[in-house]
């Protein structure tokens, strides 16, 4: 399998993040926003997809484009989706709430007055963190899993992914929603994913540096031991 993206975290992160859980190999091409600007960025991918847009997933003659579509398409092949219809609503239910979490993060770090209202930002992603950590105690599988007890699908990997973004964004801030943190720390330091989030091939950056917040090293969370 082939993922092509810019080179940094953004929206293909999740996928990544779930092919290490997964233990799966897969080609990178990196992207540079320089080239995706130029005469002939878009255009070399309008020929591999009818949007012209990134990510980009192709495994043998399937090609997906979409972020969400190429989530779906890995949980589902790998096996890290529900086994059910009901299952299957519960997977896409915590799926969803993530993708919202990580969305509201991902606007802030394009909102020209970040800095001036980060405090206000973190007063509401705190009270959206307080319904979250009710929901979570009320529906888990257990202490570390969102749907199947002791197993991760693609709901913990796109909730882990939302809920890193307040450790740069506001630190310290999951660290008082226990067993939030105690879920996000636990799936970071799970074989293949640990394994990958310590390596040089997860991108340094949240987004690109044109953002406000999100564009530099030390605006990203960094996992150590």
């Amino acid at each position: 399998m082939k993922l092509t993206y810019f080179p940094v975290r953004g929206r293909v992160e999740p996928s990544r993040l779930l092919l290490a859980l997964a233990g799966v190999p897969y080609d990178f091409e990196v992207v540079p926003v320089e080239t995706w600007r130029g005469p002939d960025g878009k255009e070399r991918m309008l020929k591999r997809t009818p949007f012209g847009q990134l990510p980009l997933l192709e495994d043998g003659a399937t090609v997906i484009c979409q972020s969400g579509a190429i989530l779906r398409y890995l949980a589902r092949k790998l096996g890290l989706y529900g086994g059910g219809i009901e299952e299957s609503a519960r997977v896409d239910e915590v799926l969803e709430t993530g993708h919202e979490i990580w969305m509201e993060a991902s606007t802030a770090c394009w909102n020209p007055q970040f800095h001036a209202k980060r405090d206000e930002l973190r007063a509401l992603t705190r009270a959206r963190f307080e319904h979250l950590a009710a929901y979570f105690t009320r529906t888990r599988a257990d202490a570390e899993h969102w749907i199947l007890p002791g197993r991760y699908t693609v709901a913990d990997v796109m909730m882990a992914f939302a809920l890193e973004y307040s450790l740069s964004q506001h630190p310290g801030l999951l660290a008082e929603l226990p067993d939030l943190h105690r879920a996000v720390t636990r799936f970071f330091a799970t074989d293949g994913v640990r394994q990958y989030v310590h390596s040089p091939q997860r991108p340094r950056t949240l987004t690109v540096r044109q953002a406000t917040f999100g564009g530099k090293p030390d605006e990203a969370h960094h996992w150590a031991d």
